[in-house]
């Protein structure tokens, strides 16, 4: 290890920078050097080792397990804005394998926000998703009961634990064309807690997303809660397209909504007022 810097960043980031590097290069599972060694590796106290340890628990990169040690933890699934995969592509891109288990196949009412009328008949297809049989996500999709009926979906076919629904649309001639997608970081409710195996202060990615055919059908409205320690999310921003250009007109952030400039898409940001407030 090389020796730490006196440039003013306390001693535990900058250990927590070389962890980070170290766990980038290391296969999941790989054990690392224990907190003892690292103290005397970096010449620092075990406190300030353990401090930094500790950051990279936070962030799921690492898994501390009882007498065994510290281990570099599984990756989680990765997602990247501009590239529309489904949950199972995702995962198996990673190098892992999708399953899920089927909470509920049901009628369900209609509520605001869906793309769908108000008088459509929809269907509920609730799910807990598992990579590599670890429960990491809860998916409440929302699909017309037409459209159950035109892909053959029953509780027969849906319970099969390696069923894709992007792959039975393309299987019936419906392409995922385009999808707006929402993200928002949240503390997970009881039932996720108790779904996802999270503990009383665990904070879950909520996202929600309606996928459209080429010609601007809507396919399905999902409704999904991730655990934060297993989902990052990647996006390529920028401020202008080219030097000298006029900045872009910002619209209002309805629902849903996205920024466009020449085809580069920016987050959605606020909220900025205090909702507990009323404000």
């Amino acid at each position: 290890m090389s020796r730490l810097l006196e440039s003013g960043e306390p001693y535990y980031l900058q250990i927590a920078g070389r962890l980070r590097g170290l766990v980038d290069g290391l296969p999941a599972g790989e054990r690392l050097p224990s907190e003892p060694q690292l103290a005397k590796d970096f010449k620092v106290s075990r406190f300030t080792v353990s401090k930094a340890v500790e950051q990279l628990v936070k962030d799921g990169l690492i898994v501390r397990k009882q007498g065994s040690g510290t281990f570099v933890a599984e990756a989680p699934l990765r997602r990247q804005p501009g590239y529309l995969l489904s949950f199972t592509e995702a995962v198996e891109a990673a190098g892992h394998i999708a399953t899920h288990k089927v909470l509920a196949f049901e009628p369900t009412e209609w509520s605001p926000g869906l793309p769908y009328s108000p008088d459509a008949a929809l269907v509920l297809f609730d799910r807990l998703r598992l990579v590599d049989a670890t429960a990491v996500a809860r998916h409440r999709s929302v699909l017309t009961a037409e459209l159950v009926k035109t892909i053959g979906l029953t509780p027969d076919v849906v319970s099969d634990p390696a069923f894709s629904l992007y792959s039975r649309f393309e299987s019936h001639g419906l392409t995922v064309a385009t999808a707006n997608e929402r993200l928002l970081a949240r503390l997970a409710s009881v039932e996720e807690r108790q779904l996802l195996n999270l503990d009383a202060h665990a904070v879950v990615v909520a996202v929600s997303r309606q996928t459209f055919a080429h010609d601007g059908t809507p396919l399905d409205a999902v409704d999904a809660t991730y655990d934060a320690r297993h989902y990052s999310y990647e996006a390529r921003l920028t401020r202008q397209p080219e030097a000298g250009n006029p900045k872009p007109k910002l619209e209002r952030n309805d629902e849903f909504q996205t920024h466009e400039v020449d085809g580069h898409h920016g987050p959605r940001l606020g909220p900025w007022g205090d909702e507990r407030a009323g404000g």
